[in-house]
């Protein structure tokens, strides 16, 4: 309900009271007196309220025909190439697109200067009772949403699976003493904690600079002194997982050191192969002495020569053998000395903890382990990100980015034709610009309310359908 239709019923309602009290009233009785003089100041203050209202709407300047005004934070947002979409249709209106911030854009919005504001960021409490204050009734349409996803390296444990926002900015923050997982506020495995994730050139940087880390122009001096500056996101996620050649050596651990063990077995059989050998040896060239000194006969002393003369090829091959498996033995040795040793470094990779936009670590989720997330307030426990939360809004840190107009742009046809497009295309865009795309049942709603099939949601007081958020840091939606 608009805040005109409030003020129609409010006023309804004093003057069917106002009537009743007159024509039932005692007019001795001081009690219903008092009670229609306030109902009567009551029905004059808000009557002149609402003229008051109506004269500044009546006052708010004519939308120019066949033309839609967009300004907001557009410069290379999802919106700019919406538009370059939209003109090469047969027909299309006319699209004026300026770039000067959202809390411009909504002061223009509210004075009626311009139809749509591009934001990513919802409307302010001050800025929608500057609309209100002029008779005009607001309505966001999201166009897609994006989040920082925090991650550790998938199928390891830091003995937690949530974190709260505030946790999440004394990990990052300068000056932060955190060095283990199990210092407080954390109180997690007795794990080394190292942090990193991208540069200032990423647009994941700002919003996380913005909403963790209330910067409100983030820079690395935000960040602690030893966080770990990845110029792509590719090199973010090899700070948290390793690098694929190493952790390709560490999977090798276990067949390596079987065979390394079977070799060693094989040097352990061949020694004692030899031992036996050398033995013999020994005892077939003592029983020949023993046999001349005995003076045995020619045939007895034949077989202690045979005895000899088997004992040294048994001798021979058991000494090549030993050196063959113990040269083998060495190789194994080798590959397991080098495995064990990625093995150990992959495992340092336990600890380290980075953050993505949503889309990339949707690429690598088989690599990276998300936490949940509770918002600081703990009103919102342990949110895992997915689209559905994201575009929700629940999960905590993500945002929505919106399209903001007014009930009396929507009831002109260009603008509904503008935005019917924009939905229309909204979720192959988002996806394309590396963002998150609405679901099919938002996209459906909202233009639902573009066809007049069902109401507009309109931005309200909080008892009514949606309470516009308190004002937060202005910034330009992510590319």
């Amino acid at each position: 309900m608009s805040r005109r239709q409030r003020l129609f019923g409010s006023l309804a309602a004093c003057a069917v009271g106002l009537s009743l009290v007159t024509a039932c009233s005692d007019p001795a009785d001081n009690a219903s007196d008092s009670v229609s003089q306030d109902q009567a100041a009551n029905f004059r203050d808000e009557q002149a309220q609402l003229q008051e209202v109506q004269r500044a709407h009546d006052a708010l300047p004519d939308r120019p025909s066949g033309v839609v005004s967009i300004d907001g934070s557009t410069g290379g947002s999802l919106t700019a190439y919406e538009v370059g979409l939209y003109e090469s249709t047969p027909n299309a209106a006319e699209i004026q697109v300026a770039d000067n911030g959202e809390d411009q854009a909504f002061q223009e919005l509210c004075s009626g200067q311009i139809d749509l504001v591009d934001s990513a960021r919802p409307i302010s409490r001050a800025e929608w009772e500057a609309c209100q204050a002029v008779g005009l009734d607001v309505v966001q349409f999201q166009v897609a949403a994006e989040a920082i996803v925090i991650a550790i390296k998938s199928e390891t444990d830091v003995g937690a699976d949530c974190l709260s926002v505030d946790q999440v900015r004394d990990l990052y923050r300068a000056g932060s003493p955190l060095t283990n997982w199990s210092q407080p506020p954390l109180g997690f495995d007795d794990v080394p904690l190292k942090v990193g994730g991208p540069s200032p050139e990423n647009n994941g940087f700002g919003f996380f600079g913005r909403y963790v880390l209330d910067a409100p122009e983030p820079s690395q001096v935000d960040l602690r002194s030893d966080y770990f500056l990845a110029q792509t996101d590719e090199e973010a996620r090899r700070f948290v997982v390793g690098n694929p050649q190493l952790a390709l050596r560490a999977s090798r651990f276990d067949d390596v050191s079987r065979r390394r063990a079977q070799a060693d077995q094989a040097v352990q059989d061949a020694r004692n192969e030899l031992l036996a050998a050398k033995e013999e040896l020994a005892i077939a060239l003592a029983e020949r002495e023993k046999g001349i000194r005995d003076e045995r006969s020619a045939a007895d002393k034949a077989k202690d020569q045979a005895r000899v003369d088997k004992a040294y090829p048994r001798l021979s091959d058991a000494r090549i053998r030993y050196n063959r498996v113990k040269d083998r033995f060495a190789e194994w040795d080798h590959v397991y000395n080098g495995v064990s040793t990625a093995r150990r470094l992959y495992a340092g990779y336990r600890g380290h903890v980075a953050y993505f936009r949503f889309s990339y670590y949707n690429l690598f989720e088989d690599q990276l382990r998300p936490f949940e997330i509770t918002d600081s307030n703990g009103q919102v426990n342990c949110i895992f990100p997915s689209q559905r939360t994201i575009v929700s809004g629940e999960y905590p840190l993500a945002r929505q980015l919106l399209i903001t107009t007014t009930t009396d742009s929507l009831q002109r046809g260009e603008v509904r034709d503008f935005l019917t497009h924009y939905l229309r295309n909204a979720q192959e865009a988002a996806a394309e610009a590396r963002l998150v795309p609405l679901t099919s049942e938002t996209v459906d709603l909202e233009l639902a309310w573009l066809t007049g099939d069902q109401a507009p949601l309109l931005v309200a007081p909080d008892d009514d359908a949606t309470a516009p958020a308190q004002p937060v840091q202005s910034e330009k939606p992510a590319r």
